[in-house]
């Protein structure tokens, strides 16, 4: 057991919770940055659902855009808007995979 490896080494709860409960946690953590902020880029049903992108276009959101250009027939415009999309997501969360995963630990 890792907690009791600290104390026979004669860690305090400090060095227990640094080099052992913050170390094991990071996957976790990891997955949940990582979804929270795909999550974020995709907002899109509260903010339609409360204001529809108005007044004007203040609250408009990518998906919001997207999903405007779907409604008024141009569908290649709201296909591009997508791959746009995709890419901008994949550009921000590939180098935070890379900086993120450098700090999981093997068990």
């Amino acid at each position: 057991d890792y907690y009791q490896a600290v104390e026979v080494d004669g860690g305090g709860a400090w060095h227990r919770f640094r080099h052992v409960t913050l170390p094991l946690s990071w996957p976790a953590t990891y997955s949940v940055i990582i979804l929270s902020f795909i999550g974020g880029l995709r907002s899109f049903d509260l903010i339609w659902t409360m204001t529809r992108g108005g007044p004007g276009f203040t609250s408009d959101v990518i998906a919001s855009i997207i999903y405007k250009q779907y409604q008024a027939g141009f569908f290649g415009l709201s296909t591009a808007g997508n791959v746009l999309l995709f890419l901008i997501v994949t550009a921000i969360v590939v180098p935070l995979t890379y900086v993120l995963g450098k700090r999981q630990v093997a068990v």
